[in-house]
């Protein structure tokens, strides 16, 4: 399933990341981004696996600015 992060909207608090660490990382006081192994083009967007599609959902409802989407 696909999954993007709108990066200019992001303001790092790392709910995402703490959420879902299998999808998303912060890293060194970047923007939050997929990680690299489910990458597809750059670090705002990737196609994650069914197994982690509610993992990634909830990283989504627990971000405070609304800047993930999966599907």
């Amino acid at each position: 399933m696909k999954v993007t992060i709108d990066r200019d909207g992001c303001i790092q608090c790392g709910a995402c990341e703490q959420a879902c660490g299998d999808v998303f990382v912060l890293d060194g006081g970047e923007p939050a981004a997929v990680v690299e192994a489910h990458r597809k083009g750059g670090p705002a967007e990737g196609e994650i696996p069914d197994n982690l599609v509610d993992c990634a959902r909830e990283a989504a409802d627990s971000c405070p600015v609304q800047v993930i989407t999966v599907g």
